[in-house]
């Protein structure tokens, strides 16, 4: 009888092992509810205490499959850490907007020498989602909260242009438009062309042709050619600011030359 019990409790205690093993922490809602972030999801240990950004006890995961659901600190950089004591992940928290202006990390991950960028990472955190394909023809980059048209080379045309009709091309991309597939709702003057900053925060410096994260989901850029930004070169006002994203480049050319043309909207 001894052994008998001794070997139940041995396989009630493997049972539990395989069932904490097999838990994977699901994340069904992360947005701003309130100026609180609302997380709900599933995967968790059952019956652990869930922490978020450092709070233990936010909530307790249910005991039939890990859900869990509650209002937390909004992180400052968007994107906070959750635990059940057994995973951590982080979570990207969608409609949040960064505070201020803090410097988002390059995506430069290599290390070349003490010190330098890929060994110390400094910067604000990309969420663990970088983007988010809306099925509207567009894309929410999560770390910045612009919108991309998710086809980047649709505006114009899929042609050159000079900065004056770059300007004007982005202005009328709306709802309707069928080269870009854009079906959000947007009306003409919603969408404008990126200034330099904007585009320059779509760059992972840690890669090269094209220079973006590898889980992004834009489609048909030209990541050979420049693209115009709204930006003139305080130097020169007759030039205007590019940016290509096959090797990051960054420079200038004559506002009459012929360069790419992409959007975008949002941004304070």
């Amino acid at each position: 009888m001894a052994k008998l019990i001794g070997s139940l409790i041995m396989m009630a205690s493997l049972a539990a092992i395989v069932s904490v093993a097999q838990a994977i922490i699901k994340i069904e809602t992360a947005t701003v509810k309130g100026g609180k972030a609302f997380i709900n999801g599933n995967g968790a240990v059952r019956g652990a205490q869930i922490m978020w950004e450092g709070f233990a006890g936010v909530t307790t995961a249910n005991k039939s499959n890990g859900g869990f659901s509650f209002f937390g600190v909004l992180p400052a950089d968007c994107t906070g850490t959750l635990t059940d004591g057994t995973q951590t992940i982080q979570v990207a928290i969608l409609g949040c907007a960064i505070s201020g202006a803090p410097v988002p990390r390059t995506g430069q991950t290599t290390a070349f020498a003490p010190g330098d960028d890929g060994d110390l990472e400094k910067g604000v955190r990309w969420p663990n989602r970088r983007f988010t394909d809306n099925g509207n023809g567009t894309v929410t980059d999560n770390l910045t909260g612009l919108i991309w048209p998710k086809d980047l080379d649709c505006v114009g045309a899929n042609t050159f242009h000079t900065w004056v009709n770059a300007l004007a091309a982005a202005k009328t991309l709306a709802h309707g438009n069928v080269e870009c597939g854009i079906t959000d709702g947007s009306v003409a003057g919603d969408w404008r062309l990126p200034n330099r900053n904007e585009l320059l925060s779509l760059l992972d410096l840690g890669t090269s042709n094209p220079a973006l994260p590898a889980s992004h989901p834009f489609i048909n850029f030209n990541d050979k050619s420049a693209y115009w930004s709204s930006t003139t070169n305080a130097i020169d006002a007759d030039q205007a600011w590019f940016v290509e994203f096959g090797n990051a480049n960054v420079g200038s050319a004559l506002k009459s030359g012929l360069v790419f043309v992409t959007a975008v909207r949002g941004g304070s």
